[in-house]
């Protein structure tokens, strides 16, 4: 269900014939954005997560042909959207040029943009509009239930963007203004700076890590509070979830999405990972014999960094001019199929751990990763020694690594007889 949290987007060079629209949605409590259509007012950059499209299908081009008209709301549409591709649904304004449609659908599909759906309608002409568009916002509503997997999309950003609505507001109304907001500035000052001291256990940095610090810890708390709402909210969907197989290519993009970062920045940070181009020749040895003794072509030694994060925040690490960091090692193989997949994951070991198939955007692979836990090893890095990292693996995931790592180190073993 469409409602204030989404993007909506009305695109119409006649203010008063898409007036009623606009009303309509307003009182409806959704939020939306008029554009005349015309070069020079749309936006210098693409807004992001539009997810509801109203467009004229004129726009001031009814002396072109349909071909000539079709491009040039195809292009309205890239400047409002953008060159990736997102789910949105078009509504166009015209209930017979066909052909305009079928050309436009072409072009955005020709760019990767196309929408997931669209509808057309007659704009409302009768004395009556507002009650016609009230009508035809009900009939867009039914189709995005039909499209199932939107409908989902929209409960998802319905539900988080609310959370975060009432997480800022319960958090930010703590101090009372009480008409004075020079003094709720300087209360809240006061309050984030306790916030930041408290996340990492040190007093103020005076700079912008402080409001860093901040913000993360207020993250910490508002995942919390979206993992309490998903577990209690009433989902009223009618989305089914498939079992089914996936082909490998999207479920590497999709390991990729949910599990790793490709813009890692500059520092060094827990779960970044480099790739070493001139590894220890007795390390590659170990890794190959222990992990994978088939040297597939175009495997890489990555490195992974385990210093925990408060460590690195507070300098708890050792330091003597260059800084000391923990490193665990691995290999990272490039897979090409389900067989070879299979063939991986027979390596049962309690000393590696596997990172599962991943789409390598700048390589254009699918790899997997397989870190040894007995590669543990210290590293003495200044700021030139300090390698260019690939991506990230995200916290969680990161933490898992560490969690197995110190169960891996600190494993007494089973020393029981057992039955041959």
């Amino acid at each position: 269900m469409i409602t204030g949290y989404q993007k909506v987007i009305v695109v119409d060079d006649v203010f008063k014939e898409v007036e009623p629209l606009l009303s309509a949605l307003w009182r409806k409590g959704i939020s939306c954005i008029y554009l005349t259509g015309q070069q020079e007012y749309l936006p210098e950059r693409p807004f992001s997560g539009v997810r509801l499209l109203f467009l004229d299908i004129e726009l001031d081009t009814k002396a072109l042909s349909d071909k000539d008209k079709a491009s040039t709301l195809a292009a309205v549409v890239k400047k409002i959207i953008g060159e990736n591709p997102c789910p949105y649904f078009i509504v166009f304004w015209t209930k017979h040029d066909d052909n305009v449609i079928k050309e436009v659908l072409r072009y955005l599909g020709t760019g990767h943009i196309s929408p997931v759906g669209w509808m057309n309608f007659d704009k409302p002409t009768s004395s009556d509009s507002i009650v016609e568009v009230t009508e035809l916002i009900k009939k867009i509503e039914s189709k995005s239930v039909e499209m199932k997997a939107f409908n989902y999309l929209l409960a998802w950003e319905n539900l988080l963007d609310k959370t975060i609505s009432d997480f800022s507001n319960k958090y930010f109304s703590a101090v009372s203004t009480d008409g004075n907001t020079d003094d709720w500035s300087g209360k809240m000052a006061v309050l984030l700076g306790h916030l930041a001291s408290s996340y990492t256990g040190e007093k103020l940095y005076n700079n912008t890590d402080d409001l860093k610090n901040a913000m993360l810890a207020m993250s910490d708390s508002l995942g919390a509070s979206i993992q309490k709402n998903v577990k209690a909210e009433n989902l009223d969907l009618e989305m089914r979830l498939l079992q089914q197989p996936i082909e490998l290519q999207e479920l590497a993009v999709q390991n990729s999405l949910l599990f790793l970062d490709f813009q890692p920045g500059k520092k060094v940070s827990f779960g970044n990972i480099f790739i070493t181009n001139q590894p220890d020749e007795h390390l590659k040895e170990a890794l190959y014999k222990n992990i994978y003794p088939d040297n597939t072509d175009g495997t890489l030694i990555c490195g992974m960094i385990v210093t925990p994060s408060c460590d690195i925040a507070h300098s708890k690490y050792l330091h003597n001019q260059k800084n000391c960091y923990r490193i665990l090692y691995g290999l990272m193989i490039p897979v090409t199929d389900r067989d070879q997949i299979k063939k991986i994951h027979k390596i049962k070991k309690d000393s590696i751990f596997m990172i599962e198939p991943f789409w390598y955007e700048q390589k254009e692979l699918i790899f997997i990763l397989l870190f040894h836990f007995g590669s543990l090893s210290s590293v003495w890095w200044d700021d030139n020694d300090v390698p260019q990292f690939e991506f990230a693996i995200k916290e969680h995931l990161a933490f898992d690594v560490q969690s197995k790592l110190a169960n891996h180190v600190n494993r007494l073993g089973n020393s029981m007889l057992q039955f041959q």
